[in-house]
C-alpha cells in the first residue's frame, strides 16, 4: 500500500496528530453491539479524521500563521475539529472480535482457526492497564479513580472517542454531534429536533477534559504541561511519513512498524485487519505543582553547579527534566536558557556517554530517550497528551500545597505497535529503574543514575527515590532525595484501528458467540 493510501486509512491522532487546544475524552460502554456497528459504519465517513485530513489541517494552520506574520497581525484561530476512536479489549470482545476465553475457543476447530487468523496479539492489551500495573505492583489501587477500576470484576470502559478543536465553542458543538450520532433515536436526523433514545447502543460513563496551557506572559495557549515545561518536543520521525530528515546529532528516523501494526519493524505478527492501526495508552497523571515548586525552592542550594547559577531553582528543575522550561536542552546549554535558537532544539546525543557533566544520566528526557547511551531507538512511542485542570491559585502558591478541589495534571496519551515494548517498558524498565541507563556505576557510583524524577514509580522493595547529579568528580558523588509530584490515577489500553478495519472487519459478523468472547 502506498503512503498516500495509508494516510487515508490511518486515524489522524496517531500521525501527524490532531491539531488541538481543547480536547474531550468520551469513554464509552457498548450496550447493543449490532446497532453500534451499524452506526459506526456511517460515523467513520461522517466524523473520523484521517491522517491525510490532519495533514491538511496543519497546512491550513501554517498558511494562516505565515499570512498573519507577513501582514503583521495575529493569526486567526481556525476551527478544525477532529475525531478519532479506539477500543479496549473489552470493546472488541463486545463486538465479537476478541476473546478472553482462549482455552475454550481452541477446543473448537473452526473457532481455533478464527482465533489464529484474527485475534489481536499483545497480552497487556487483553489484560488492560489496571490488571497490568496494579498486578505488577506499580499502581496503588486506592490512588486510582473509580472509573478506571473494575466494578464487580468487570472493566467499565469499552472504548474512547477523542474530540479535539482549537476553540472551546467548536469542541462543544462537535462533542454534541458525536454523542447524537450514537444516542439519537433512529430517524431523528434533524439537529434542531433530535431525540435521544431511552435505550441507546452505548453509554458514556464519564468524560475527561483537557486544554493546552497559556504560556507565561502570553494569551495564546501552547504545549506546556502543568510543571511549566514545554511539551511535545523530540517526537520520533517516522520513515515514509515524516518528510523532515534528522540532522547532525538528532535521533535517526525510526521504522513505521514501531508505531503501526504490520508495518516494517513490527515483530508482533498482527492479523491482517490490524494493519495501519496502533495501540493507544491513556493515563491520567495528577501533578502536584505547588509541592514541586516548594521542593525546588527548598533544595536549590543542595545541587552542585546549581547554587552558582543565576537562577538556582530553575537550574535544578532543568537537571530533573533534561531541558530548561522553555525547551532548551541542558546538554546543549547547561548554564542558561537564553539562546532562542535552542528553545526546542533536538540536536544533541549526550556524548560523551561516560559523563553527565551537562545532563544527568537520570534526567527525564535521557531516561525516556537515551540517544547516545544506546545508539539507537528500540522502544519508541508517539506522545499526544494534553494538560487538564486550572492554573495554580494564589492561595495554593501561598500554602505551597495543592488544593483537593482543584486537581491538575496531564492526560498522557501515546501510540505504539506494542504496549509491552512501548509504554510499559519505558515506564517500568527505564523510568523506574535506578540503574538505567546501564553501565554507569563507574561514573555515578553503586546506587546508579537514579529514578526518573517526573514519571518514575517506586515499588515497595525499591530504594528511596533519588537522582545522581553532576558535581565535577569522577565518579560523581552528589545525590539528592526526591519527593513524589506525579500521582498515577489510572487509565486504559486501547487499539486505534484503521478506517478500513472499521468499515469492514470490525463492523462485520462476530467471530465468537458472546459467551466465548467476554471475560
Amino acid at each position: 500500500m502506498s503512503w498516500v493510501a495509508r494516510k487515508a486509512n490511518i486515524q489522524g491522532d496517531v500521525w501527524p496528530g490532531l491539531p488541538k487546544r481543547f480536547q474531550t475524552f468520551l469513554f464509552f460502554k457498548i450496550r447493543k453491539p449490532d446497532e453500534f456497528k451499524t452506526r459506526l459504519r456511517s460515523f467513520v465517513d461522517e466524523h473520523i479524521t484521517t491522517a491525510q485530513e490532519a495533514c491538511d489541517m496543519k497546512n491550513q494552520i501554517l498558511a494562516a500563521k505565515t499570512k498573519a506574520k507577513d501582514s503583521g497581525v495575529p493569526a486567526k484561530i481556525l476551527p478544525l475539529p477532529g475525531v478519532n476512536i479506539a477500543f479496549a479489549s473489552t470493546g472488541l470482545a463486545a463486538l465479537g472480535k476478541f476473546t478472553f476465553n482462549e482455552a475454550a475457543v481452541k477446543k473448537d476447530r473452526n473457532l481455533s482457526k478464527i482465533f489464529k487468523k484474527n485475534q489481536l496479539r499483545g497480552g497487556l492489551f487483553g489484560k488492560g492497564m489496571y490488571d497490568d500495573l496494579v498486578g505488577e505492583g506499580w499502581d496503588e489501587p486506592k490512588e486510582l479513580r473509580s472509573q478506571f477500576k473494575p466494578s464487580a470484576g468487570k472493566r467499565l470502559i469499552d472504548g474512547v472517542l477523542m474530540v479535539t478543536a482549537s476553540r472551546a465553542e467548536d469542541l462543544r458543538y462537535k462533542v454534541l454531534r458525536v454523542k447524537e450520532h450514537f444516542l439519537k433515536e433512529p430517524g431523528s436526523d434533524d439537529p434542531d429536533t433530535v431525540r435521544y433514545s431511552n435505550d441507546p447502543c452505548l453509554e458514556f460513563p464519564f468524560t475527561s477534559q483537557g486544554r493546552t496551557r497559556p504560556e507565561k506572559g502570553k494569551e495564546q495557549l501552547t504545549e506546556i504541561f502543568s510543571f511549566g515545561f514545554e511539551d511535545g518536543i523530540s517526537q520520533p520521525l517516522i520513515e515514509g511519513l515524516d518528510e523532515v530528515a534528522p540532522k547532525d546529532k538528532e535521533p535517526k528516523a525510526v521504522k513505521s512498524g514501531l508505531i503501526f501494526a504490520r508495518h516494517d519493524g513490527d515483530p508482533m505478527n498482527q492479523p491482517e485487519w490490524a494493519e495501519d492501526g496502533s495501540f493507544l495508552v491513556i493515563r491520567d497523571l495528577q501533578q502536584l505543582v505547588p509541592e514541586f515548586e516548594k521542593w525546588l525552592e527548598d533544595n536549590k542550594h543542595n545541587a552542585p553547579f546549581a547554587a552558582d547559577s543565576d537562577d538556582p531553582k530553575e537550574k535544578l528543575a532543568a537537571y530533573l527534566m533534561g531541558r530548561w522550561r522553555n525547551g532548551t536542552p541542558v546538554d546543549e546549554s547547561p548554564h542558561h536558557d537564553k539562546d532562542p535558537n535552542l528553545f526546542r532544539s533536538n540536536n544533541f546525543d549526550f556524548h560523551p556517554v561516560d559523563k553527565h557533566d551537562k545532563c544527568p544520566f537520570a534526567a527525564h528526557i535521557r531516561k525516556m530517550r537515551p540517544r547516545g547511551d544506546l545508539n539507537h531507538d528500540h522502544a519508541v512511542i508517539i506522545r499526544r497528551g494534553i494538560s487538564y485542570g486550572d492554573e495554580v491559585t494564589p492561595e495554593e502558591k501561598a500554602a505551597q500545597k495543592s488544593s483537593e478541589e482543584k486537581e491538575r495534571g496531564l492526560m498522557f496519551v501515546c501510540y505504539q505497535s506494542d504496549i509491552r515494548n512501548g509504554f510499559n517498558f519505558l515506564t517500568t524498565r527505564w523510568a523506574s529503574n535506578h540503574h538505567f541507563p546501564d553501565r554507569k556505576a563507574n561514573f555515578v557510583g553503586e546506587h546508579g543514575p537514579g529514578i526518573d524524577a517526573i514519571v518514575g514509580q517506586r515499588l515497595n522493595h525499591h530504594p528511596e527515590r533519588s537522582i545522581g547529579l553532576p558535581d565535577g568528580k569522577h565518579p560523581t558523588e552528589a545525590r539528592i532525595g526526591l519527593d513524589r509530584w506525579v500521582i498515577p490515577r489510572g487509565g486504559e489500553y486501547f487499539f486505534t484501528p484503521s478506517i478500513k478495519a472499521m468499515k469492514e472487519y470490525l463492523t462485520g459478523p462476530p467471530d465468537y458467540p458472546p459467551e466465548l468472547a467476554g471475560p
